[in-house]
């Protein structure tokens, strides 16, 4: 839809609602909605897109009209209405309309250098990893067991924030086939995987972005990745991506291309997993591989904050100053990340506030 619109219309302006308490514009929906506003215009006359990130969304006739003067005016940003940037025409017409996923711009541009490769040398999860199988074909084949059957199959049903404060995690459920299972569990058991992705994310509640099991499961609200590289200690791996994943930067690659319903609630598909962009573990010399795969040792069973708590979290700092070192990203860009993630409305579920 975003592709057809971009190839029949000039997209003048996109404006959406980055207010927790007023996130919709229309009054009886639950759905996430953006304002497209469209012209007329030949392909080679194209512009580029202002996109409008509102911080506040107005409730009254009198509060719209004082917010469409702050955006003639230019002066949206300085009032503390929301943010403005302007968006390339290409990226539009390619479909890439990320400039609605955060309210902060600076987050917004740093996906796309985190995208290019020029922060760090990147490739995607899916190019380094087999991902899968998904909760729903899990769902559809497996019962949940309170006793184990002869095969002692396992899965990590759920996502409780409460209980998932660590880099490691335990199952939390027995499966076994269903009499009439849609799928074959032979074959689904068989891409169990010990590093474990979130396929629903509540963004102002979770901890953790990616788990490392003790043994190999299946998973309901996760989704195995198991990653291969030639030369690379699967282990080593596993532990490595997920220090990485966890980190402020993993937090960006994974937020930066989510699927959204509403920017609270974002889910991850397969096909967003395998777009993530992570480190191109091929280029790296094997110590830095391994001084990440040590900083999840190091922080195995150390607790972790909400992501609106990462700018202030101990145990996310140790995991970014590992993934700093280990990519030679620049502290001060990671901290920015940190800070800028930290304060998204969608995730502190709070209208946004300067930051003492």
């Amino acid at each position: 839809m975003r592709r057809y619109l971009a190839r029949s219309f000039q997209i003048d302006t996109i404006v959406t609602s980055h207010d927790p308490e007023r996130i919709y514009f229309s009054e009886n929906t639950r759905i996430g909605e953006m304002l497209v506003v469209c012209r007329r215009a030949p392909e080679d006359q194209r512009s580029p897109t202002r996109v409008i990130n509102l911080a506040v969304n107005p409730a009254t006739p009198t509060d719209a009209i004082g917010l469409y003067f702050s955006i003639q005016t230019g002066e949206l940003q300085e009032r503390g209405h929301g943010t403005v940037q302007s968006w390339p025409a290409s990226r539009i017409e390619a479909g890439d309309w990320g400039a609605v996923q955060f309210l902060s711009p600076y987050l917004c541009e740093s996906f796309i250098e985190l995208c290019s490769g020029s922060k760090f040398p990147i490739t995607k999860l899916g190019d380094i990893a087999e991902i899968g199988p998904a909760g729903q074909a899990v769902r559809e084949t497996f019962n949940r067991s309170k006793m184990p059957d002869s095969r002692g199959m396992t899965a990590l049903w759920y996502h409780d924030a409460t209980i998932r404060k660590t880099l490691n995690a335990n199952t939390d459920s027995h499966v076994v086939p269903k009499r009439t299972a849609k799928g074959d569990p032979d074959k689904l058991w068989e891409k169990r995987g010990r590093l474990l992705l979130p396929t629903h994310l509540s963004l102002p509640t979770i901890r953790m972005l990616a788990l490392r099991l003790d043994l190999p499961a299946l998973g309901s609200l996760w989704v195995p990745c198991n990653p291969k590289i030639d030369g690379v200690e699967v282990e080593v791996l596993e532990k490595a991506l997920c220090v990485y994943i966890n980190s402020s930067i993993g937090a960006l690659a994974v937020l930066g291309n989510r699927t959204n319903k509403t920017l609270r609630y974002p889910t991850l598909a397969i096909h967003d997993m395998r777009s993530i962009p992570v480190p191109d573990f091929n280029t790296m010399p094997m110590a830095a591989v391994n001084d990440m795969a040590e900083a999840f040792d190091a922080s195995v069973n150390s607790p972790f904050g909400l992501l609106r708590e990462m700018d202030v979290c101990e145990s996310r700092l140790a995991l970014d100053i590992a993934v700093t070192n280990a990519l030679g990203i620049d502290p001060e860009d990671m901290a920015l990340v940190r800070k800028a993630v930290s304060s998204e409305p969608c995730i502190t579920e709070a209208r946004y506030t300067t930051q003492a």
